[in-house]
């Protein structure tokens, strides 16, 4: 007997693998403490966070709901701080199916952030569950793979999460014929660059310090950022976006050889880095799905990083959000 196709998977058109955190955010920091310094910030805030639950609920909000597949892992724990992440994935229209809840005397993944006056932060991750996700997961989420390569899909993966998993899920997804999306953020020094393209991948969105990692080039302006660039294509990627925080981002194609400037946007007084890249990113994917040209997609990213800029926490971008600022730059 043939199978019924799972309805719940027939629109996803986007596969986003790897951590989901709950973030423990200290606000207005007066500075970044020296070791055994005591410092005041202004505000806590628990929000949803992980690299990839931040860019799956981000697409989510740009693509709209029951599009978006999540895979990881995550635990369930005594103070309820696992629900963060899932609830907010569950309101954004994100499917759980193929998110593993393992139960025991294991932490949900957990980020302990202080961001200081300026918006600058540092991040503390405390992985827990996310450690135990395994290539046997991805190859569990088969169907969503395969369901996903029939909508001209799209597999984002970020490295906070086991590098063999990442490399699973990448080539799985190249076999499928989907678009691979990478963002190094997780990524430590003792990784070697070329083990990161275990096929051809679509894009790579590096910061500057990624791209350091990855290709040896300190990204200061446009001229090594485009050195670090081709160091990258020559290991098999097709386009390249490093971003630059308040400079916007460098995008190297066979085509284009661009600097993206940020935006110029009315200020806020909530300024926080966290999130910014993942929305980039997400915002990068949305709009290559809805066929954009690389370009576009490229500055319409920067543009939504930006926006991400100036709230505290994760909180997803809006298209017309975004968009609005587009019309207005063109």
């Amino acid at each position: 007997m043939k199978k019924t196709p799972d309805p719940s998977l027939m629109g996803i058109s986007f596969i986003v693998i790897g951590a989901l955190n709950t973030d423990i955010i200290a606000a207005g920091v007066e500075r970044f403490p020296q070791p055994g310094e005591h410092v005041y910030g202004r505000e806590l805030k628990i929000g949803p966070g992980g690299k990839s639950r931040n860019i799956a609920q981000m697409i989510a909000y740009l693509a709209g709901r029951d599009r978006v597949v999540m895979v990881g892992r995550t635990a369930k724990d005594s103070y309820g701080l696992w629900r963060v992440p899932v609830d907010a994935l569950h309101q954004a229209g994100v499917n759980t199916k193929y998110l593993k809840t393992q139960s025991g005397n294991l932490f949900p993944g957990v980020a302990l952030i202080p961001v200081d006056e300026h918006g600058r932060n540092q991040i503390f991750v405390l992985p827990g569950a996310s450690n135990d996700f395994s290539p046997a997961d991805i190859d569990d989420a088969t169907t969503a793979f395969t369901m996903a390569s029939k909508n001209n899909g799209i597999l984002l993966v970020t490295l906070e999460c086991p590098f063999p998993t990442a490399i699973h899920a990448m080539k799985k997804a190249a076999a499928l014929g989907l678009r691979i999306l990478l963002d190094p953020g997780g990524i430590k020094s003792a990784i070697d660059g070329r083990a990161l393209v275990p096929t051809e991948l679509f894009l790579i969105k590096p910061n500057e310090h990624e791209a350091k990692i990855l290709t040896g080039v300190e990204v200061t302006d446009f001229a090594t950022a485009g050195r670090a660039a081709r160091v990258l294509q020559s290991y098999g990627i097709k386009n390249v976006l490093i971003t630059a925080g308040a400079l916007g981002g460098y995008l190297f194609t066979d085509q284009v050889r661009k600097h993206i400037p940020a935006p110029l946007t009315a200020t806020t007084s909530a300024n926080d880095e966290t999130g910014c890249g993942d929305q980039t990113i997400a915002a990068f994917g949305a709009y290559i799905h809805r066929g954009r040209s690389v370009e576009e997609a490229a500055e319409l990213g920067i543009i939504a990083g930006t926006l991400q800029f100036q709230t505290i926490g994760i909180n997803p971008v809006k298209r017309e959000e975004i968009e609005g600022v587009y019309s207005r730059r063109a």
